[in-house]
């Protein structure tokens, strides 16, 4: 309470100049540390590599990139074969026949050999330096996928113009991670969703709100187990807003999406509180069982 009144003070002697400018700083710093730490040699985290910052390298890096841009459905982002593709709209067959209430996914890569290890590292061994890679791998698949939706769009409304300035734009407010059980929190002491969240906001330069969405009730089995009935059942209600989300664009962040129940409910409990749209991004997507 003190440090507050002396923090009140000085903003009433400080310049409002000084306040700003010191307000850049901050918001500055985390990209000036990256800057700095681009330059340092690491391991690649999903083949021991030559790479820098921790990051992925080069050629790990082109084969995210790739699997991010794959035929996927654009609604649940689940991977497509060549038959499906282009059927429905594009939808795989969940998506057609039972709609979920967000409206489009993105993945970094598919939850499947080799870069499922990346997501064991991250949670498994709780090396937190792996969000730093998963939160690249994101953004640069958000950044990827929603440039050739912009492109698209442009080409339809007017195939001699260009998307513009605007289309490079992401149609996102704010930043919303999918929340952690308590029994999770114990084990792992920390929030994989919410780190990878923190990171991609980061560098997205977009708004992080924490402690938004919350849990209802805990001890759900785990969604893959379940069938499809019992899978809407156990996620129905499952969470809820803590503060109105009138009229913003919603990107529920998460780490892996497995059948698509979780994000489901959350983009439910988002909209019912004012989101006008929510759209998901997730580092990993399992792929549909063969």
């Amino acid at each position: 309470m003190a440090c507050g009144k002396v923090c009140a003070a000085l903003a009433r002697i400080i310049p409002h100049s000084c306040v700003a400018a010191w307000a850049a700083v901050r918001r500055g710093l985390p990209r000036f540390v990256r800057s700095l730490l681009a330059g340092v040699g690491s391991s690649c985290p999903a083949c021991d590599g030559a790479a820098r910052a921790g990051l992925l390298c080069a050629a790990c890096a082109q084969a995210v990139l790739e699997q991010a841009t794959a035929r996927r459905c654009p609604r649940c982002a689940l991977r497509l074969g060549a038959t499906q593709a282009g059927r429905r709209g594009g939808l795989c067959v969940e998506c057609a026949l039972h709609p979920p209430a967000f409206a489009h996914a993105v993945a970094a890569f598919d939850y499947a050999d080799p870069f499922d290890a990346l997501i064991k590292r991250y949670k498994g061994a709780r090396r937190h330096i792996v969000s730093s890679a998963l939160a690249q791998s994101l953004v640069q698949a958000v950044r990827t996928v929603h440039a050739g939706r912009a492109a698209g769009s442009a080409d339809r409304a007017d195939p001699a113009a260009s998307a513009g300035p605007d289309a490079e734009r992401l149609p996102i407010d704010v930043v919303v991670p999918v929340p952690a059980s308590r029994a999770s929190l114990r084990q792992r002491g920390f929030n994989p969703a919410g780190e990878l969240a923190r990171g991609v906001a980061l560098r997205l330069q977009l708004r992080l709100l924490r402690g938004v969405l919350r849990r209802r009730h805990e001890g759900v089995a785990r969604q893959a187990s379940l069938a499809r009935p019992d899978r809407e059942a156990a996620a129905l209600d499952a969470y809820v807003c803590a503060q109105r989300l009138d009229g913003l664009r919603v990107a529920l962040v998460d780490d892996v999406m497995t059948t698509g129940s979780t994000a489901d409910a959350a983009a439910r409990a988002l909209l019912a509180a004012g989101a006008a749209s929510v759209t998901v991004w997730v580092a990993a997507r399992t792929p549909k069982p063969l």
